[in-house]
């Protein structure tokens, strides 16, 4: 089911951070007009303007909408690269890197982008060359010059079974070789269960971890349930009145979902302790017990096989917001920043991460500090070089460019920091056949810049440990003996 997408605000920019991305010392030649879909103009260096004409000195990439709020303002480059398409919204890491061309980044998914990535039959049902589509609509391709794209994004890193794909098409026995896969871990970030403020008494939502296991698994399908009204202090959030939840879920293939249904996996098939353990939470025939698995694409209530009214699906985060604004008593799972920038606003539910002296602790999505310690231990080293997301080697002879962090190291965060978190990842091709290599490690050294870092942190995003940035950087620079990843 499909609404009308709802606009989506910028982003408020310090004053000093617009200056510096409109032809200040960063020296920007990727910016255009800050508007949700506008195509008017680019800013060059010097101050100069130009029509967007989409030359051959761009980038086009696409993928993950978990960063695209950090990396293009959710500003959609919609249409074919001849057209005038819109670029990145201005205060956004693509506006502001120091590229030769603008950096078009067409907002679709992680699975869509992995397989424009790897190529073979998936890349032709929504070709890298074919239109991109504007935000919440079927992807129908990537608005990119050329087939393969510069880059892609991916909140979920490639599988074993992606790389046989790869080898057979971006590395075939006869043809253009691009070269071993260059795979390295970008930004972080908290996935939030947002609402629409104004429908609720209480100026902020409380869950416990039981409850949002039971509002997921559909269990408890009323604001007025009693285990919510529980988690808020014994008051109703709908003052008493009875309001059904509906719950929006991504109808395609999301590296989001995959780290949202993994956090329902691990967090709601427990032996409940006090008070969860008894009414008005675990009792006969109600349980909050996640049965559904672990999966990029949502496995669920309202999925084949389970129908459930009160679950809709909807195509992308910028469809899930668009569906809450437009719903009294909605609600979904999202990046905490599309959820931070949606117009009208709104609100983030707090949710429980530990107990002290008996009562839940409930933490906050926006305070960046939360998730920065949800992300300890994504560090160095806990790197799995060459590993793929299934948990099986990708058996690539580079496998010093695959940076690959397994969720087990963030699913759990410790007490009191944000319970649900991800991060995202950048691929890039290691044999690039001249194509804008100069502008690709100039785009990965800014992103892993303290100028990226704090645009980052201006979103609900964070930036990965030093670690870990130091470790992409010198696989992409070359270290010692090894190699540059990206030539």
């Amino acid at each position: 089911m499909s609404k009308t997408l709802a606009t989506l605000a910028l982003a408020a920019v310090p004053a000093l951070l617009l200056s510096a991305c409109n032809g200040g010392t960063t020296g920007n030649a990727s910016g255009v007009a800050a508007l949700p879909n506008a195509s008017q103009v680019q800013m060059l260096p010097g101050g100069r303007l130009h029509r967007n004409d989409n030359g051959p000195q761009d980038l086009h990439a696409g993928g993950a909408d978990f960063p695209e709020v950090a990396y293009n303002l959710t500003q959609q480059p919609v249409g074919n690269y001849n057209q005038s398409q819109p670029g990145p919204g201005a205060g956004s890491l693509f506006f502001s890197a120091p590229t030769t061309g603008t950096v078009y980044y067409c907002i679709t998914g992680s699975g869509d982008g992995r397989k424009a990535f790897i190529g073979g039959p998936g890349d032709s049902q929504f070709p890298p060359t074919g239109p991109c589509a504007p935000l919440g609509q079927s992807v129908t391709g990537f608005g990119g010059r050329q087939d393969p794209l510069d880059f892609v994004a991916s909140s979920t890193a490639l599988a074993s079974t992606e790389y046989t794909t790869y080898k057979q098409y971006r590395e075939p026995a006869t043809g253009t070789n691009w070269g071993e896969p260059f795979e390295i871990p970008q930004l972080g970030g908290p996935i939030v269960l947002p609402y629409r403020p104004g429908d609720f008494s209480a100026s902020k939502i409380k869950l416990s971890t039981w409850s949002y296991c039971a509002i997921a698994n559909g269990t408890v399908s009323d604001w007025n349930d009693a285990a919510l009204t529980a988690d808020n202090g014994g008051t109703s959030l709908t003052g008493g009145v009875s309001e059904p939840i509906t719950f929006y879920f991504r109808s395609d293939s999301a590296g989001i979902t995959f780290a949202f249904t993994n956090r329902l996996n691990a967090a709601c098939n427990v032996s409940w302790k006090a008070p969860y353990n008894a009414a008005p939470y675990q009792s006969s025939g109600r349980s909050a017990a996640w049965t559904y698995g672990v999966n990029n694409t949502w496995p669920g209530p309202g999925s084949s096989g389970h129908p459930n009214a009160n679950f809709i699906g909807e195509v992308g985060s910028p469809g899930i917001v668009a569906a809450i604004q437009s719903t009294a008593f909605g609600t979904g799972y999202v990046e905490g920043s599309a959820a931070k920038q949606a117009s009208p606003g709104l609100g983030q539910a707090l949710l429980q991460n530990g107990t002290k002296n008996g009562a839940a602790i409930f933490v906050d999505p926006t305070n960046n500090q939360n998730v920065v310690n949800a992300l300890k231990k994504v560090i160095a080293s806990n790197i799995q070089y060459g590993e793929g997301s299934d948990g099986v080697p990708l058996g690539t002879s580079r496998p010093e460019c695959v940076l690959y962090i397994d969720p087990s190291k963030f699913v759990s965060p410790p007490a009191k920091a944000y319970p649900i978190v991800t991060i995202s990842y950048l691929l890039l091709y290691g044999n690039n056949n001249s194509v804008h290599v100069s502008d690709k490690k100039k785009l990965v050294k800014y992103l892993y810049s303290n100028a990226a870092n704090t645009i980052i942190d201006g979103f609900e995003n964070t930036p990965l440990a030093l670690s870990v940035r130091t470790a992409a950087l010198n696989a992409l620079n070359g270290s010692g003996s090894v190699q540059p990843c990206l030539k």
